[in-house]
């Protein structure tokens, strides 16, 4: 009874956090959606804008771009993350723990920095295409939508790696025994065993991998050339010729929000249809593979690692040498690339830890407070807000940025063009990721703890301080660590929201790449990725964990 009354106090953390997400969220999203009713001509209400893109070649070309590039990347994602998966965890592979962890890396370097690298690489004066052409061979060219998928599918697919992973793991080894008792081969097994088990995992994996492709523009913005998707077309109407068509920017941005709705509700539907629970859980046994089929096993492992890692050694490689323009001088080392980023423009890198690490601050103490009332709480109200949480990572950054920019311009709160919308917009964005992590760790905190507490006369709220929150730390500073990598790294609603005095590293590199000045990009590129990497680092050390993971 005495833990009830904490509730109380909780009820008006709750009303918080729930005005929290309407000003943040739901009425900026109601904003852009009732823009997309109005006509840019006579602002009167109209189905048009609508009508437009499903109509007008230019825009329909633009969603079935991207239904089109977003359906391929998780295709090959899945074709990909699917086998790393079973390779690394069910078979005895040499270097197999090494493999998983560096399989998870390329989640870690943000998309855009990604298609730069592989500009490098294969773009027409790659370092790739250079040596091809010097043998007299044309290699097919990285722009367009093939160079778009690539890159997605190589950064994108240890979102299906993870998942599987996870859920193979679970699976009862008793139910793969029973299947070869009764005579079934292996490979019936699996076919009718293990694969509809891990089926729900896949088809979560495949659901990130679509939207986080659908949501991207920077990516086809950098090496897309004419092949344009709705996500850039939204960020291109909003702020062409200062504002440009915000009707029509907000019909692209409530497309792409139902779109990412519609597909999230389906997935949950056809996964609830049937019953995947397990009981009598026994591990299930890491199998020994023939010596041919281990070496083409983690031969293809380690291919997998190796080009989704060679970004991250190109943007360092990039960053120490001499560049003229979009040109590199392969071999001559300089560290004016450096010097540019850290002495003449180091602006934008105290912007990116100002920013992201305000956000963060102030994400891990709501994160923090919304964690308890989703998992003590409970209930409906519990349940509720748990789901109204992750409402943000469904809505694309740039949407979101556009949302926020065009509901906060005018009226009593004006926040677009300050430093504080760009926080708001990290914030609510990334606190997702705090309430994941901390509530997973207070789940295996018993109630009773709390109530003896509480029984020898500590009030609610200090008990909550004294001993909840002491227990909860690892958690906390995991979803810390986690918002704090991710805002660094936040490209999308950056880009909309920004003005001149807080560019941030990510805006830097996107434009230097857009101008072609390869060298300062990945200099800025370098220092983010090291940024990013070290905290994470220390972090898994001081833990024990591979936060990684929960990326």
């Amino acid at each position: 009874m005495a833990l009830r009354k904490l509730f109380s106090v909780w009820n008006l953390i709750f009303l918080l956090a729930a005005l929290t997400l309407v000003l943040l969220v739901v009425y900026p999203m109601y904003a852009i959606f009732q823009a997309s009713l109005l006509s840019a001509e006579t602002g009167a209400f109209t189905w048009d804008n609508y009508l437009s893109v499903f109509t007008t070649p230019f825009y329909r070309r633009c969603l079935w771009n991207s239904l089109f590039m977003s359906g391929l990347a998780t295709f090959f994602s899945v074709l990909i993350g699917v086998p790393f998966a079973f390779f690394t965890t069910r078979y005895k592979l040499p270097g197999a723990t090494a493999l998983r962890t560096l399989g998870t890396l390329p989640l870690i370097l943000p998309t855009f920095i990604g298609a730069e690298a592989w500009l490098l690489l294969l773009g027409r004066n790659g370092i790739i295409t250079r040596f091809f052409a010097d043998l007299g061979l044309h290699i097919p060219s990285i722009y367009g939508w093939q160079g778009v998928v690539l890159v997605f599918t190589l950064q994108f697919f240890p979102f299906v790696f993870l998942m599987v992973g996870a859920a193979i793991n679970s699976v009862d080894r008793s139910l793969e025994e029973a299947a070869r008792n009764l005579g079934a081969s292996p490979w019936r097994v699996f076919r009718t065993v293990t694969l509809p088990v891990v089926t729900p995992a896949i088809a979560s994996g495949a659901l990130i991998v679509f939207c986080m492709s659908i949501e991207n523009f920077g990516v086809p913005t950098i090496i897309g050339n004419d092949y344009k998707v709705l996500a850039e077309q939204a960020y291109s109407e909003f702020v062409s010729e200062m504002g440009g068509n915000p009707s029509m920017a907000g019909t692209l941005s409530t497309v792409l929000v139902v779109v990412t709705l519609a597909l999230t509700v389906l997935q949950k539907l056809w996964v609830e249809r049937k019953n995947y629970a397990m009981s009598a859980l026994r591990p299930p046994e890491i199998k020994t593979l023939p010596p041919l089929g281990r070496a083409l096993a983690w031969g293809f492992c380690a291919l997998v690692v190796f080009i989704s890692l060679a970004p991250f050694v190109m943007v360092m490689v990039a960053a120490v040498t001499k560049t003229n323009g979009p040109v590199l001088y392969y071999g001559q080392f300089t560290l004016d690339n450096l010097l540019i980023a850290l002495k003449v423009a180091p602006r934008p890198i105290l912007n990116s830890f100002f920013l992201s690490t305000t956000a963060t601050v102030i994400g891990m103490v709501f994160g923090l407070a919304v964690s308890y009332l989703v998992v003590r709480k409970g209930g409906v109200i519990g349940y509720a807000l748990d789901l109204a949480m992750m409402l943000p990572l469904v809505i694309a950054g740039s949407v979101l940025g556009i949302a926020l920019a065009a509901t906060y311009n005018t009226g009593p709160v004006v926040l677009t063009g300050t430093w504080m919308i760009i926080v708001l917009a990290y914030f609510i964005r990334k606190t997702p990721f705090s309430v994941k992590t901390t509530s997973a760790l207070l789940r295996q905190i018993e109630v009773s703890v709390e109530e003896a507490s509480i029984s020898l006369g500590v009030p609610p709220l200090r008990t909550f301080l004294k001993v909840v929150v002491p227990a909860m730390l690892p958690g906390v500073a995991a979803g810390a660590i986690i918002m704090w990598v991710t805002t660094l790294a936040e490209l999308s609603s950056t880009i909309v929201l920004y003005y001149g005095p807080w560019s941030t590293m990510t805006v830097q590199v996107f434009q230097y790449i857009g101008s072609g000045d390869f060298g300062p990009a990945s200099a800025y590129g370098a220092i983010l990725i090291v940024s990013v990497l070290a905290p994470l680092f220390i972090l898994n050390k001081a833990l024990g964990k591979d936060l990684t993971t929960s990326l």
